[in-house]
């Protein structure tokens, strides 16, 4: 992990890459699929339907072999992160590797970002 401040990382560690992507899941419950970078939707959609098959043993994402690609690819959201270490002064889990603050794209240290909600 590489670091340019004190407290903001840009090169933040996710669970796994598929596909040249590297995918995590983030949120309290893994309730979103976050990749890094803008890679196109379908693309993006491979690698997350891949992590879920790998990392979390479903089918596909939905876990249903009936589920089709067209609803998810409207879902997907590309956006800018900020990544940092944690605030525990804010509540923030010490333990954990990295928050992401959602920003501008021409916000220092912001990075292009892909999120699913599943």
């Amino acid at each position: 992990m590489t670091t340019t401040t004190e407290s903001t990382i840009t090169d933040p560690e996710m669970e796994a890459t598929h596909y040249g992507i590297a995918v995590a899941y983030i949120g309290d419950d893994g309730e979103t699929l976050m990749a890094l970078g803008h890679h196109g939707k379908r693309r993006t959609f491979a690698a997350f339907n891949r992590h879920a098959r790998v990392f979390v043993g479903l089918i596909n994402l939905a876990d249903d072999r009936a589920e089709t690609l067209e609803g998810w690819l409207d879902d997907m959201k590309e956006t800018r992160a900020v990544f940092r270490t944690p605030d525990p002064s804010q509540g923030e889990h010490p333990d954990m590797q990295w928050y992401a603050d959602w920003s501008d794209p021409d916000a220092p240290g912001a990075v292009p970002v892909t999120l699913l909600d599943l």
